[in-house]
């Protein structure tokens, strides 16, 4: 009869041990680079937690969403970005907290494409292709700024003119 009384106990101490063990696993799970295993450790997460509430008689289950912690040990490709910021610079999946909000490169040369829109190589190797219609005269040597734009996007200006330009990482 006493373990009777207990279990509602033990079922509502789990279930306040997986409500606050749930943010971390959460981050932990957003902490991962790889889309796969992001997926895996989330649904991972969601049976651990369909378990809790499905078998009450189990309270040794609250250790479960500490799992997805061991996925999280392969985000090392999330502090090699962040290793350097700028070479990464208009690559996508960055994390707020290591963006960089503006870069100064200086165009090594630029190419107009097929479709009459600039492709600009910069000196530190990075390749920027125009997206939009915009006009916009670039030469080589000329020191551009490249900003973050709305929804991910990015505006070049060559620091001569007040036009910008859309543009998108290519390399």
């Amino acid at each position: 009869m006493r373990i009777l009384s207990t279990l509602p106990l033990l079922l509502l101490l789990s279930s306040q041990v997986l409500a606050a063990d749930l943010p971390t696993a959460l981050h932990n799970c957003l902490q991962l680079a790889e889309d796969h295993a992001r997926l895996q450790c989330y649904d991972q997460l969601a049976r651990s937690t369909q378990q809790l509430t499905a078998t009450p008689a189990t309270p040794a289950t609250p250790a479960t969403p500490a799992t997805p912690a061991t996925p999280a040990t392969p985000a090392t490709p999330t502090v090699q970005v962040a290793a350097d910021p700028v070479q990464s610079f208009g690559l996508e999946n960055r994390a707020p907290e290591q963006q960089v909000e503006d870069l100064r490169l200086t165009a090594k040369t630029v190419r107009i494409t097929s479709k009459g829109r600039l492709e600009i190589n910069m000196q530190n190797g990075q390749i920027w292709l125009q997206t939009d219609d915009s006009r916009l005269d670039v030469k080589p040597g000329d020191v551009c700024t490249i900003t973050r734009a709305t929804f991910g996007s990015f505006l070049l200006d060559n620091g001569r003119s007040n036009r910008k330009i859309r543009v998108r990482r290519v390399d």
